[in-house]
């Protein structure tokens, strides 16, 4: 998900540009919990996977993503700004019912 309104630019790394994101309605989301990040000279590949219930201690990889080294600095710090404005909210939403509840 783009922490970017569609009217919005996101910063793409090699300069910023208009873009429109399109999502299918049937769009499949996934639960992942393993990562591994791979970092070479020129591009930084991402997989992610699950670890197996039944078998403790395994994990398979369900889906590799390759980007550019600038793309991922990119991913880290709309990852950090998303996450921070999140963590706001949440706080202000626990203050307010606090406040509401007394």
């Amino acid at each position: 998900m783009s922490q970017n309104d569609e009217n919005e630019s996101p910063d793409l790394g090699s300069g910023s540009r208009d873009i429109q994101f399109h999502v299918a309605p049937d769009l499949d989301y996934v639960y992942r919990d393993v990562f591994n990040v791979f970092v070479g000279s020129g591009d930084v590949i991402i997989e992610f996977g699950n670890q197996h219930r039944a078998m403790p201690g395994h994990a398979t990889i369900a889906n590799r993503i390759v980007m550019t080294v600038g793309n991922a600095y990119g991913l880290i710090q709309t990852l950090q700004k998303t996450l921070e404005e999140a963590q706001i909210k949440l706080h202000e939403q626990i203050q307010a019912q606090k406040k509401s509840g007394r």
